[in-house]
């Protein structure tokens, strides 16, 4: 059996509230493709009452340490719904390039898809994809380019607008907030007031504190070159009106590349995540392969690499949930199965469904999981 340590939580209030998790679908195998791999950075969501999910990464050559090269798709699948809330495929379609880790957002005009990556690097296209019921095909609409290619940001809706927060761009992460107005595209992207630090896998999410709607900003990681990353615990909330952030209570722990969702009138669930200790280790023996001269003590270190990848626990299974008006932290249950990062949580009525995802380094999944989180 699977043993992962979830991190101490102090003093935190306990508040668990039941959520009834279960495999609610699978993603089929793409073309060519004898079984389901899975993938991690689907562009993922919800539009016209349909789960659209499309594109992402994986290895099907071998993992990445073996020599395995990473292969983007730009396949997609439509799923419905049925009354037990499991979900079935019921269409294919072809986003217009292959793409993986772009932030998505589900919108009332469709799903937004802004940035991510492919074999050929980052990308600034922004994609709208919309589900035609009339006809039962999708749609794909270009929507204004970022002012510069990013890819893991993150993205989330609040009266017809998106902001964009953070992300990785060529030779940096990016500490930039970026909105867009939907009822008026023509105006492009605009600048916002920067954020607190550069990061980038962070959560973003809209919820009221009990008084008024604000943007919380959740958790993150900041690539370091030739060092290891910084991983976050730090919550912060962008007050529209003042148009600044002010930080809120952290995290129990440093968490990067989870899910989370809004969820009742005053909380916020977030679904595991990475607390960086075997990613940790990976850099650490990175950054000494990169400056040792000696051959025999490189291929020492690459063996010790190889081991600690390939011996990968698998990610954080805790929930957690943050009450907005008291400004603390609660566990809930923990996710029943191998918990995915580098996913987006899709909230459709009382579930939330998290499809795909990387479960271990280099490990996806095919699996879509999925939450009723009805009680919250």
């Amino acid at each position: 059996m699977l043993m992962l340590t979830i991190p101490a939580f102090g003093q935190a209030q306990k508040r668990s509230l039941p959520i009834n998790w279960k495999i609610a679908g699978a993603l089929p195998p793409a073309q060519g493709q004898s079984q389901a791999l899975g993938v991690a950075g689907p562009v993922a969501g919800l539009h016209d009452d349909m789960l659209l999910v499309a594109g992402g990464s994986n290895f099907p050559e071998g993992m990445p340490w073996l020599g395995g090269k990473k292969t983007y798709y730009s396949e997609g699948i439509v799923f419905r719904r049925d009354e037990n809330s499991a979900v079935h495929s019921c269409k294919t379609f072809r986003l217009p390039f292959s793409l993986a880790y772009a932030a998505s957002c589900s919108t009332p005009q469709g799903i937004v898809a802004a940035g991510g990556e492919n074999g050929q690097g980052l990308s600034n296209k922004v994609i709208l994809l919309q589900w035609q019921a009339a006809d039962s095909t999708v749609v794909l609409r270009q929507l204004p380019e970022l002012p510069f290619a990013v890819t893991n940001a993150a993205l989330a809706l609040h009266q017809n607008k998106l902001y964009l927060a953070g992300g990785e761009r060529a030779t940096d992460v990016s500490n930039e907030l970026l909105v867009l107005d939907l009822l008026d595209t023509a105006a492009g992207w605009k600048k916002l007031a920067l954020l607190p630090r550069p990061v980038s896998h962070t959560v973003l999410v809209v919820q009221s504190n009990g008084k008024e709607d604000g943007l919380y900003l959740l958790g993150g990681r900041k690539r370091n070159p030739g060092d290891l990353s910084d991983l976050y615990s730090s919550v912060y909330r962008f007050d529209w009106q003042k148009s600044e952030w002010a930080e809120e209570s952290p995290l129990p722990y440093a968490m990067s590349a989870g899910t989370g969702v809004a969820a009742g009138s005053h909380a916020i669930l977030l679904f595991g995540g990475d607390t960086g200790e075997t990613f940790h280790k990976t850099e650490a023996l990175i950054a000494a392969i990169g400056k040792e001269t000696s051959d025999d003590k490189k291929n020492q270190l690459t063996k010790e690499k190889m081991a600690v990848q390939s011996s990968h626990p698998g990610f954080c299974r805790q929930v957690l949930l943050y009450d907005t008006k008291m400004k603390k932290w609660m566990p809930q249950d923990c996710i029943p199965f191998a918990a995915p990062v580098t996913t987006t949580a899709v909230h459709w009525n009382n579930m939330v469904y998290l499809p795909g995802g990387e479960i271990k380094a280099g490990v996806r999944t095919p699996q879509i999981l999925g939450a009723d989180v009805g009680g919250f």
